[in-house]
């Protein structure tokens, strides 16, 4: 029986997104053969004058889905696409419902800080008992807190959340020894 929580997230602020992180960690996670579901997050852009372009991938299918509405080239801000957020929670359903061993959730945003987005998709993974790493933004940690509640840990870089990763599904990784990059969070 595991003594370590089976919910992690990774805190980031703007500087510092973990998309490239997960996406490298995922894609080890499988070479080990390792069945890991969820979404990736991929940003293209980055012009102060236009929105960028987000796009969602669904870990094990590959498919994308953009969550940002095309809003053109000279637009100020970005606009969540309602249908593609929909599309996303999905693909994330789809995901709990073929019970990886490892789910990732690209992010608990703004959205899932007002109660909306993917928080179902959330606890329908945490109340199947599969371990779930999700990103949350530093000044949505409080939000993340409310809604989580206690018994989480924050995973603070990439081999502290393969390590984790890892251990949940019953594979040790004694290549450093010790247990890196980890922090409870709630007690």
């Amino acid at each position: 029986m595991m003594d370590e929580p089976r919910l992690g997230i990774v805190v980031y602020d703007r500087g510092n997104r973990p998309d490239a992180m997960f996406a490298s960690v995922v894609r080890r996670l499988k070479e080990r053969g390792v069945r890991v579901g969820g979404l990736l997050q991929e940003v293209k852009g980055d012009a102060e004058d236009c929105c960028a372009s987000l796009k969602l991938e669904d870990i094990a299918t590959g498919q994308q889905v953009e969550i940002f509405q095309d809003r053109g080239a000279h637009a100020r801000g970005c606009r969540l696409d309602p249908a593609g957020l929909a599309k996303a929670a999905e693909l994330l359903r789809e995901a709990v419902e073929a019970h990886p061993e490892i789910l990732f959730v690209n992010r608990f945003g703004r959205e899932e800080a007002e109660g909306r987005g993917l928080l179902d998709e959330i606890a329908a993974a945490v109340l199947a008992d599969i371990p779930v790493i999700v990103a949350v933004g530093e000044a949505l940690l409080p939000a993340w807190q409310a809604y989580a509640g206690p018994g989480g840990i924050v995973l603070r870089d990439e081999k502290g959340l393969e390590e984790w990763c890892l251990r949940q599904v019953g594979i040790e990784d004694t290549s450093s020894g010790a247990r890196r990059g980890l922090e409870t969070l709630w007690a």
